[in-house]
């Protein structure tokens, strides 16, 4: 645990939007944030947490900041930090983004609750859950304003949907990988052999992060992503090549690369044998 860091809530400038609770509030919600952060002119220090954070990055790609080093963390995320998980928050220069961020007291749900307090995960989503969680996000916004004698009920009710949507995204998305998922990762890669980024475009496509995506290919098919590209990209070329008419250049446009020899290089790397050889 990261206890030579001090547990402590640093709060935004007064203008960025943020609620707090009360020093002597009873209930389940600490904390929340939300709209734009400017990180690199007003940085939150590494320190310890009281209670879970969970956080989406709408937009921007702000550093998180740990005891020993620092992550880029792109938009389309969802992160969850331990009470024990020393964190903090950067950027560059003027550089802005969005966050949702909402800290509870303690874990509602058993998967979640099971997770050591030194925790710190991390989940793609798509365009419809980062949807699901902003309405929850503004309901929990409406419900701590309000703080009447049904608040604490309430907020519980709205911590176990947040808790439930990152159970779906994280537990289930991580340890599913069914038929079906690596049927419509595969399919993708076969319609797209010419992107250049074949790893983060499945990622965005399955709505899942690029190691959740790598560690499903080492898991089902014992090869890397990319490997796999290579498999199949050499499979077209086969395919192609042995069609009269069809030139060198035209492969290796339909597969992505700026020059013929880029591909002539790569297909004999790869076969042993020039592309010409297979005509």
């Amino acid at each position: 645990m990261n206890l030579d860091f001090e547990r402590k809530l640093t709060l935004p400038p007064r203008d960025r939007a943020h609620w707090h609770a009360p020093a002597a509030h009873p209930g389940p919600l600490l904390y929340l944030a939300w709209g734009q952060r400017q990180y690199g002119l007003s940085p939150i220090p590494v320190t310890r947490h009281e209670g879970w954070v969970y956080a989406a990055i709408e937009s921007g790609t702000p550093t998180l900041v740990r005891a020993n080093h620092r992550d880029s963390v792109r938009a389309k995320t969802i992160l969850i930090l331990g009470p024990e998980c020393a964190f903090g928050w950067a950027d560059e220069g003027e550089k802005t983004s969005r966050l949702l961020v909402s800290t509870w007291r303690a874990p509602l749900l058993t998967p979640l609750a099971k997770l050591p307090a030194n925790a710190a995960l991390q989940f793609s989503f798509s365009p419809a859950e980062l949807g699901e969680w902003q309405r929850l996000h503004a309901l929990c916004r409406i419900e701590a304003r309000r703080d009447d004698d049904q608040t604490a009920r309430v907020l519980n009710a709205l911590q176990i949907l947040i808790e439930a949507q990152l159970v779906r995204l994280g537990v289930e998305k991580r340890n599913a990988f069914g038929d079906e998922l690596l049927a419509q990762a595969l399919e993708w890669i076969g319609a797209h052999l010419e992107t250049r980024q074949p790893l983060a475009r499945l990622a965005d496509y399955l709505g899942v992060s690029s190691a959740t995506v790598q560690r499903m290919f080492d898991e089902r098919l014992g090869a890397s992503v990319m490997k796999v590209v290579a498999d199949l990209r050499r499979r077209e070329a086969d395919r192609m090549l042995a069609q009269k008419g069809t030139t060198i250049k035209e492969v290796a446009f339909r597969l992505g690369y700026s020059h013929p020899h880029d591909f002539s290089r790569a297909y004999q790397k790869q076969t042993g044998r020039p592309p010409k050889s297979a005509k």
